[in-house]
């Protein structure tokens, strides 16, 4: 028997059909909490987000339209979900744990030079402006091509280029100014 598509599930849960729901978010939970734990780096916050994402999702699934992917329109979900978090919460996000500390490898464990050089890059990353900490996080962490991340975050292609650019830039900036300060510490 054919697993049924995302579409099919969609279609049924616009229609009304709570186990399709279900169906939908149990696919998609994992997606949803490691948006919300890449963006935000402490865990009972990211369950939160994804619990009130899921709960935005319901109250927003009629609103799908089918011109993107579902996973794009989902990934948008999250991250609003998340900045209104904090803005409710009146706090900018602190991370409980260095965002480095939960990498996943997924090639061969790096030696202990290269895990140094990824912890730089890392909390280069974190410390990014918001606009482009989001767009390096759906492009180099979520798989999102240019195009699917500009849908995500309603901008033109164009400006997803500019910013992972820029945040380039910032992070070889960050990198070269703590080779300095190694040296000359």
């Amino acid at each position: 028997m054919a697993e049924i598509t995302d579409h099919e599930l969609i279609y049924k849960a616009q229609a009304g059909d709570r186990q399709s729901f279900s169906m939908l978010v149990e696919r998609h939970y994992k997606l949803m909490f490691r948006v919300a734990w890449q963006w935000c780096g402490i865990r009972e916050d990211a369950e939160d987000i994804a619990q009130e994402a899921t709960i935005k999702l319901a109250a927003n699934i009629n609103a799908f339209r089918f011109e993107s992917s579902f996973t794009t329109w989902l990934c948008r979900i999250v991250i609003n979900t998340t900045k209104d978090y904090y803005k409710a919460k009146n706090r900018k996000t602190a991370r409980e744990q260095p965002i480095f500390e939960d990498v996943q490898y997924t090639s061969p464990e790096p030696s202990p030079e290269q895990k140094l050089i990824y912890k730089d890059v890392l909390t280069a990353i974190s410390a990014l402006p918001e606009s482009l900490k989001e767009t390096v996080i759906l492009v180099f962490w979520q798989g999102l091509s240019h195009k699917e991340a500009g849908e995500t975050l309603k901008c033109p292609e164009g400006t997803i280029s500019w910013r992972l650019h820029e945040a380039r830039k910032k992070i070889t900036g960050t990198l070269e100014t703590g080779q300095k300060g190694a040296r000359h510490g």
